[in-house]
């Protein structure tokens, strides 16, 4: 008899604890008001809208592919989707690039939807100021070229901040790519400096635009990897040979390194 009763207590606690899961899963499962947490997969959308002249163009680039934005482009993918736009003309000094921007819909339209921009500018207004008369070039006439530069420069990012207000704006510094051929023209590389810290200057009365300082590294060609060759070769690793004066494919991924450093300093803006 008394084994019978065990039987039976067993069997009762049997279901006592099946009961207790069942109304567990009723509680807390897909049907109860607990629900299991979810997971968000989504991965964030980068677009990356270049603006500029011949350094966002890519001229020099030997593979063709436009410059830094391909090697940026790279760069963020691993934790991003990104898309890149290249609206850069080989030439084009401050106001023909404010020019194509208040003309062509199809630039207003990208920057309109850009999570980042980047520019580069400056290039040739300088060398319009070089060409008036490279050999007798004074300090002074470059840094009367930049106060020109940096009202066009203003009005340039205005602009932009016009279509797209929020935006982080990257904007490269210009570097001076005579430096190694032409070591004892210091005016030139003060000149570069003061147009630099000018650009610098004209930046800060504007949100969320930041300077990418390449003139050292451009200007220098020394890098981590070849620090004594310009010195010993006469010669800028990282400027383009054919010109003297554009990047070459080495010069673009020191460009893009500054970039990427910048971007991710940066990144609450446009994460």
């Amino acid at each position: 008899m008394k084994r019978w009763q065990n039987v039976l207590l067993s069997l009762g606690l049997l279901g006592l604890v099946a009961g207790l899961v069942f109304a567990g899963l009723m509680a807390f499962g897909p049907d109860g008001n607990i629900k299991a947490p979810k997971i968000n997969n989504t991965v964030k959308t980068v677009k990356l809208v270049g603006l500029g002249d011949s350094l966002t163009q890519g001229v020099g680039d030997e593979t063709k592919q436009g410059g830094y934005l391909p090697l940026i482009k790279a760069d963020l993918e691993g934790n991003y989707v990104v898309s890149t736009e290249n609206f850069g003309v080989g030439g084009n000094t401050s106001t023909q690039i404010l020019k194509r921007l208040t003309t062509q819909t199809k630039i207003q339209k990208s920057i309109q939807s850009a999570t980042v921009i980047t520019v580069t500018v400056g290039g040739n207004d300088l060398m319009a100021v070089l060409k008036k008369d490279f050999l007798k070039l004074s300090e002074a006439q470059i840094v009367a070229g930049s106060k020109t530069f940096q009202k066009h420069l203003a009005t340039l990012l205005t602009t932009i901040r016009q279509y797209n207000p929020k935006a982080p704006i990257y904007l490269f510094s210009i570097y001076n790519p005579f430096y190694v051929y032409f070591p004892e023209m210091t005016q030139m590389t003060d000149g570069v400096t003061k147009w630099n810290a000018a650009t610098q200057a004209t930046l800060k009365q504007f949100n969320r635009v930041h300077y990418v300082d390449i003139d050292r590294v451009m200007s220098t060609g020394k890098t981590a990897k070849a620090s004594s060759r310009a010195e010993s070769a006469k010669d800028n690793p990282l400027i383009f040979t054919e010109d003297h004066f554009h990047p070459n494919n080495a010069g673009y991924a020191q460009m893009t390194k500054v970039l990427y450093d910048e971007m991710l300093a940066t990144k609450n803006e446009w994460e």
